[in-house]
């Protein structure tokens, strides 16, 4: 979550203006726009906008309605780390988009700046490395400045969703006697709209069986059906690749009983729709291949009860509550 974000208006271009002036005042120069937003300990937007511009000096500021370059630069110190992301715009509307990641903010300001300024003016000597900083992607240099933009299309464009599928074996002991177990499909979604947020969308399809369990209202087998939808809103830490998510979810299947006691029996097959969550902890082998340890609760919304026909004993009820376990490994597609 931002915990207190600075933005470029009316006053940071006041800022800018004053950073720029003998540069646009005195010759033509390239003419760009800027939006920045930043939380935490990142430097602010006078800041960056000199970092920027010391590496580009013939940059300066856009007047009125000209064709000009476009940057906006979004900052989050998460505290252990720090990342940000800079769009670029070149005049006629095409946009490319960096993502940097760093030990501290002000590394990952120093490197963002360093791509603005190679993407406004890549003929421009520049001497100082970003410390410490990795690029998601490198900015290619070119032979001038309204080149740098268009060329910086050509890689991929940034992924907004990863998506995966595939399988894994659980337990689940709110739908018999003792737990049935099972196995399930999956279908993920993953989000990296955001650099502090990595949302887990889920679509499960999930059977487990029991058979042959004596209670006092008789000999009972189930077979338990569900789809299951589950979201994990975030991930933490968010850049290690053994990490955990908290989870909830919401199923919608059917529970069918077969009860057998003192020469009577019965089959009945209910409607299953519960809610619960769990805990994922979960691994990630070269950012494809996830392997998957959840352990959580499940609270039926519908409480069925099985017995071998009227007047006899129930043989099962399904409970308020249960536990459930899986464990599970899925491919992610990139």
């Amino acid at each position: 979550m931002v915990r207190g974000a600075t933005g470029v208006g009316f006053a940071g271009f006041l800022s800018l203006l004053s950073l720029a002036t003998h540069a646009g005042a005195s010759k033509p120069g390239q003419a760009f726009r800027m939006e920045y937003w930043a939380d935490g300990a990142c430097p602010d937007a006078t800041e960056f906008a000199r970092q920027i511009q010391t590496r580009a000096p013939r940059l300066r500021l856009a007047e009125g309605d000209e064709p000009a370059l476009g940057f906006y630069a979004e900052l989050i110190d998460h505290g252990h780390g720090a990342s940000g992301r800079l769009t670029a715009r070149s005049p006629d509307g095409r946009e490319v988009v960096r993502e940097v990641r760093g030990p501290t903010c002000a590394d990952v300001s120093t490197a963002l700046a360093l791509i603005a300024a190679l993407a406004a003016d890549p003929n421009q000597p520049v001497d100082e490395q970003a410390p410490k900083a990795t690029a998601a992607k490198k900015t290619p240099r070119t032979s001038s400045a309204e080149e740098a933009l268009p060329h910086l299309d050509e890689p991929e464009a940034e992924r907004r969703w990863t998506f995966g599928v595939g399988g894994g074996v659980g337990f689940e002991s709110s739908i018999a006697p003792n737990p049935g177990y099972g196995l399930g499909v999956v279908f993920e979604a993953e989000s990296h709209g955001n650099p502090g947020l990595r949302a887990l969308f889920t679509l499960a399809a999930m059977r487990a069986v029991t058979s042959n369990t004596q209670t006092q209202g008789g000999n009972v087998s189930f077979d338990w059906v569900t789809f299951r939808l589950a979201v994990c809103p975030a991930r933490w830490p968010e850049e290690t690749p053994l990490f955990v998510r908290p989870c909830g979810f919401l199923d919608g299947g059917f529970l069918g009983g077969d009860v057998e006691h003192a020469g009577n029996s019965q089959a009945k097959t209910e409607p299953w729709f519960a809610l619960g969550g769990f805990l994922r902890t979960e691994a990630l082998v070269g950012e494809v291949v996830s392997f998957q340890l959840d352990g959580g609760v499940t609270v039926p919304l519908v409480r069925s009860s099985f017995s071998a026909g009227v007047g006899q004993p129930t043989a099962f009820e399904v409970p308020s509550s249960g536990f459930l376990g899986r464990i599970g490994v899925s491919y992610r597609f990139r």
